[in-house]
This record gives structure tokens, C-alpha cells and sequence, in this order.
């Protein structure tokens, strides 16, 4: 009895112990699991707060470029050397590229439809406040008759419905009624609300509209957006219209531009360089004839305006024969002409869509304009290659090939050769850990001190 009481004992005394073990084996993997997980956990957040410096230093850099771009923008445009029509461009094409503190920025931008350093100037293309019907039925891909005249009635005041197009009634019917804006588009992407429009016709290839050929756009089918991977930036419309451009306040004087209607002789005298005569005559012409704009002066020689101008003031015989022995003006005056004066009090230019900028537009953007064929456009390109610094004057387009004073009139409304409102795209990166950050921004110095406009982060 007493030696199997001593085995019961044994017995047990093991099974205790065989217990006590395996307690202690669970706890010793419920602790590794807990300190596993632990440190999961802690190597994550470690790693996420990596990529979130990492993207923070990103988009210092991103933002480095923007500020170096537009710091250049903003000493061209105090300095107003328009000598050189591409000192701005160059300037901040200058500081495209730059090192921050383990990170970089790149600033690049499509021209021709390949990538190129620096900003992109807003006046190369076409402002849709600008564009006529003509124009916008020109497009490619195609514009339809209706698409034209709805995007007519979305900007125009009136609520008055165009031939095909669509006012307040048609939007306030959809499913999720808006009203048409009634003014000025504040970007591109607005386009895509506007009756008919196909989001594709606007972006083409440039999905995200950030004017730069990115991976999935140029893949083929791969990855949205359709592209035809030819290494070539298709941008749609938005390669040819814009909403940034701004019209220029100032002349080449640096002054406040002069209002034509109310000019005085004086000035006329010191801006333009025109005798007393001269100046005498092109207050009469603003005087006398009614509704004249200033490319009438670019369509007909100023003696002939002079007669025109003192019949209508009935003038004698002889003070008519007077009038038209004025000296006609000179390229260079009739250039300062454009490029000094206005129609508009010039306190509200920087509120007026501005016009194409022929020093940095494509051959395809002037091919849109009227009385410009596609053999102008590139005598147009031709002539503007032949001159270093560009264009100093909308007149000097008299000296292209095939170019009349007819044709220039018909256009010089819409044309310009220096602009202050520019397009970038700045790509920061975190050289630790190859993150990058994406700035796209609208620089403006119509008025200084320079702004940014319309930026985006991605």
C-alpha cells in the first residue's frame, strides 16, 4: 500500500510538473507573439513615419522649385527689359533644376510635344475668353457646332440660349442641377461641365493635366488614360486653350499703358516717338470717327484716317488736303502703337483674357487663328527662328512672308509678344528614399508682388 501511494504521488507530482512546464512554454510564445507584434507594429509606424518625412521633404523641394521659378518671374518683370522677349523663360529655366538638403527638384514642361526644362508660358495658347466660334470650331480633335455654342453660353452674361447651345434651364434639369458660370472659366477641367463635352476631347493623353508626359500616359493600353505610347504628349484641347493668360497692363515703357480713347498729344509724343502732327492726327482719328479700334490704325496709313477723320468733323475742302499730308506712321512707331495703348482703362487689363504670345506659341496654335494658314503660321515660325531675342512688337509680323497689313489687322487684336503669366510643374524627390512629390502651380505677375494661383499637390 505504502509503495503504491508513492507512485500515485510521483505520479502526480510529475503531471504538475509536465503542467507547470507547458504553462510556462505558453506563456514564453504568447509573450514572443506580443513582443512580435509589438515590434511589427513599431517598425511600421516607423516606416510610415519615414515615407511621411519622406514626402514632407518632397514637398519642400517641389515647393523650392515653384518659389525659385517665380522669384526669377518676379525680377524680370521689375527689371522690364523687353529687349529679349524670352529673358523671363530663360531665366527660370535657369533654376529648373536644384539640390535641397538630400532632396531635388525638377521643373519641366511639353513643348512640341516633348519634355523640356522649365515653366510654360500661359500665353502660348489660345485664351478660351479670346476664341471665336471659328476658332473654337477649328479644333482638333473636332469641336461640334453645339459643343461651340454651349461653352459660348456658359461664359456670356445673358441667359439666353444660342442656336445649339445650352443656358441655366438645361444644367438646373440634370439629375444633379448647377447653374453655368456666366463669366470667365477659372480653369480647363471646367470645360468638362459644359453641355456635350467629352473629357477626353479636353485632356487627350494629359489625364491629370499636369502638362507633363507621365508613365501611365504614354503605355498604350496598359493603364488609363488610352495613349498611342509614341513618346509624345497628346494634351487635347488643353494644349491649345487656356484660362491663365492675362492681358499685359504695362507697355515696353514700363509705364501704365495709355488709354487711346482719352490720350493726349504729349503723351502720344513721348510713347510713341510721332511728331506733334502725328500725335495731332491720331487724337482727331479717336475724336471723330466712331467705334474705331486700334488695329485700324495697322489696316489703314494714318493720312488716309486723317481725311476720314476731318470729313467727319466737317472740315473744309482744304483742311482735308491738309489732314492727309500727314506722315504715315513708321514700323517701329505703329508697333509702339500696340504695344503702348489700350482700349480698356489699363487698371482692368489683368482682368481681361489675354491674348497669343507669337514668341512662344506652335505653329499649330497660330494655324487656329483667322486670316493664318498653315503656310503662314510657318513663315510666321521661320521669321520668329531668324530673330534671337523674338519679336519686340506685334508690327514687325509685316515682315514675314505672305503677311499684309489686311491679314495683320485681322489678327493683332489677338496677338502679344511677352507675357506674365506662367504655367509650372515642379517634381520634388527625396533622394533617401526615391519618393517624389508633384507641384503644379500658376504663376502671376500681372501685378507685382508675383502670386501663385491654382496649385496642386500630388
Amino acid at each position: 500500500m505504502k509503495h503504491t501511494s508513492l507512485r500515485c504521488s510521483s505520479k502526480q507530482h510529475a503531471r504538475r510538473r509536465g503542467f507547470a512546464t507547458l504553462l510556462v512554454f505558453l506563456v514564453i510564445v504568447f509573450g514572443a507573439v506580443i513582443v512580435s507584434m509589438v515590434q511589427t507594429a513599431s517598425y511600421a509606424q516607423a516606416a510610415s513615419g519615414r515615407e511621411s518625412m519622406a514626402r514632407v521633404r518632397a514637398a519642400w523641394a517641389a515647393r523650392a522649385g515653384v518659389e525659385m521659378a517665380l522669384a526669377r518671374l518676379e525680377q524680370a518683370r521689375e527689371e522690364n527689359d523687353t529687349s529679349d522677349a524670352y529673358r523671363a523663360l530663360d531665366s527660370m529655366t535657369q533654376v529648373a533644376d536644384g539640390e535641397l538638403d538630400g532632396t531635388t527638384w525638377a521643373v519641366r514642361s511639353m513643348q512640341g510635344g516633348k519634355e523640356v526644362a522649365g515653366p510654360t508660358d500661359a500665353a502660348s495658347r489660345i485664351n478660351i475668353g479670346r476664341a471665336s466660334p471659328d476658332i473654337l470650331l477649328a479644333l482638333e480633335p473636332f469641336m461640334s457646332e453645339d459643343v461651340a455654342d454651349a461653352i459660348g453660353d456658359w461664359m456670356d452674361e445673358d441667359d439666353d440660349t444660342r442656336t445649339l447651345g445650352a443656358e441655366i434651364g438645361y444644367y438646373k434639369g440634370l439629375r444633379y442641377p448647377f447653374e453655368p458660370r456666366n463669366g470667365m472659366m477659372r480653369s480647363i477641367a471646367e470645360m468638362e461641365v459644359v453641355a456635350g463635352v467629352d473629357p477626353q476631347d479636353v485632356r487627350g493623353e494629359d489625364w491629370n493635366l499636369n502638362g507633363s508626359l507621365d508613365p501611365n500616359e504614354d503605355d498604350g493600353d496598359a493603364s488609363w488614360p488610352p495613349d498611342n505610347a509614341d513618346g509624345v504628349l497628346d494634351r487635347g484641347w488643353s494644349g491649345l486653350l487656356t484660362v491663365h493668360s492675362v492681358e499685359e497692363n504695362r507697355g515696353p515703357s514700363g509705364e501704365d499703358k495709355l488709354e487711346l480713347p482719352t490720350a493726349k498729344e504729349a503723351d502720344l509724343e513721348k510713347r510713341l516717338g510721332v511728331s506733334n502732327d502725328q500725335a495731332r492726327a491720331i487724337v482727331g482719328v479717336m475724336e471723330s470717327i466712331q467705334g474705331v479700334q486700334l488695329t485700324e490704325f495697322v489696316r489703314t496709313p494714318l493720312p488716309r484716317l486723317a481725311q476720314q477723320a476731318a470729313r467727319q468733323r466737317g472740315a473744309t475742302r482744304q483742311e482735308i488736303q491738309q489732314a492727309g499730308r500727314v506722315r504715315d506712321l513708321s514700323r517701329d512707331q505703329l508697333g509702339k502703337l500696340l504695344e503702348e495703348c489700350t482700349m480698356f482703362p489699363p487698371e482692368i487689363l489683368r482682368f481681361v483674357p489675354g491674348r497669343l504670345n507669337i514668341n512662344t506659341c506652335d505653329a499649330q496654335v497660330l494655324d487656329y487663328l483667322p486670316a493664318i494658314d498653315a503656310e503662314l503660321a510657318d513663315s510666321i515660325i521661320a521669321e520668329r527662328s531668324s530673330k534671337t531675342s523674338g519679336f519686340e512688337n506685334v508690327a514687325e509680323l509685316l515682315d514675314v512672308d505672305g503677311m499684309t497689313r489686311q491679314a495683320l489687322a485681322n489678327i493683332a487684336e489677338l496677338l502679344c509678344v511677352r507675357s506674365n503669366v506662367y504655367e509650372i510643374t515642379s517634381r520634388g524627390r527625396d533622394e533617401r528614399t526615391g519618393l517624389e512629390v508633384e507641384m503644379v502651380a500658376v504663376m502671376d505677375a500681372s501685378e507685382l508682388p508675383a502670386v501663385l494661383k491654382e496649385v496642386r499637390v500630388r
